[in-house]
C-alpha cells in the first residue's frame, strides 16, 4: 500500500510553485510530504484546497486505471496533474 507521498529529489523551487496549476493550489504549494500511516486516509478541506487535484496526481503516478472514456495519460484535462504527478515520489 502508499505509505509516503513526497517530491521527487530536487523539489520544485518557490518560483517553480508559482508557476500556475496545478502548483499554485494551497495543498500542493506547502506540500513536503505525506505520511499515510493507516490503510485508509481522507482528504478533509476548502473548496480549491487541491484535494482532488492531488488525488488525481497520485493515481497518475501510481498507474491506476481510469474509470470512463479516456486513459489517464490521453485525458487532456489531466495534463497539469501528469505534470505534478511526475514530480511526486511515492513510498509503498
Amino acid at each position: 500500500r502508499l505509505r509516503t507521498v513526497a517530491w521527487k529529489p530536487g523539489r520544485p523551487s518557490d518560483d517553480e510553485l508559482a508557476r500556475g496549476f496545478p502548483f499554485d493550489v494551497p495543498t500542493v504549494r506547502t506540500l513536503e510530504s505525506i505520511e499515510l500511516a493507516a490503510p485508509v486516509t481522507f482528504f478533509v478541506g476548502e473548496n480549491g484546497s487541491g484535494k482532488s487535484t492531488l488525488l488525481e496526481a497520485l493515481a497518475i503516478a501510481a498507474g491506476l486505471p481510469a474509470v470512463g472514456s479516456r486513459d489517464l495519460a490521453d485525458d487532456e484535462t489531466l495534463a497539469p496533474q501528469r505534470q505534478l504527478a511526475s514530480a511526486l515520489r511515492l513510498g509503498w
